[in-house]
């Protein structure tokens, strides 16, 4: 089941814990109190950022947000999906694909015409959905495909 975080408020300290975990790095300035107030302000229905989240046999399982991008270089490309995460323990089960699935039609459904992703990882799953590679972006953290998929 794919849900809006508003609906969800009670995951928000389990979604900080879990980007920490992968990130330790780019978190690493700030507290749990920072984290979960920042994945507060995802917890809109119609405004971005908008966050979802997955549940798998009743447990939190995923997330993504459709939100500005995050980096100036890339500043046009809006919105974009990111922050894709699926746990472990649950990933290879499709997840990942619905959660992207569920950011397209929540664009769709704001009047957005096309949707932009930057990725390492997430590239077969946004080819296998009919994204289009456009360009490579430079991060801190190294290169990363930009991907547009028209709605």
């Amino acid at each position: 089941m794919i849900a809006f975080l508003a609906d969800y408020p009670d995951t928000v300290s389990t979604l900080a814990q879990w980007f920490r975990a992968q990130w330790p790095d780019y978190f690493a300035d700030m507290t749990q109190a920072e984290m979960e107030q920042d994945f507060l302000e995802d917890a809109s229905y119609d405004r971005l950022p908008i966050r979802l989240v997955a549940f798998a046999a009743g447990e939190l399982a995923g997330t993504i947000v459709l939100r500005e991008p995050g980096n100036e270089a890339i500043a046009e490309f809006r919105p974009e999906l990111g922050g894709l995460y699926v746990v472990a323990s649950h990933r290879g089960q499709g997840i990942g694909t619905e959660l992207v699935r569920a950011g397209m039609k929540v664009a769709r459904d704001l009047g957005y015409e096309t949707v932009f992703a930057t990725t390492v990882t997430a590239v077969g799953i946004l080819e296998s959905l009919g994204w289009e590679y456009i360009k490579t972006a430079t991060y801190e953290d190294g290169p990363q495909r930009l991907y547009q998929c028209k709605l």
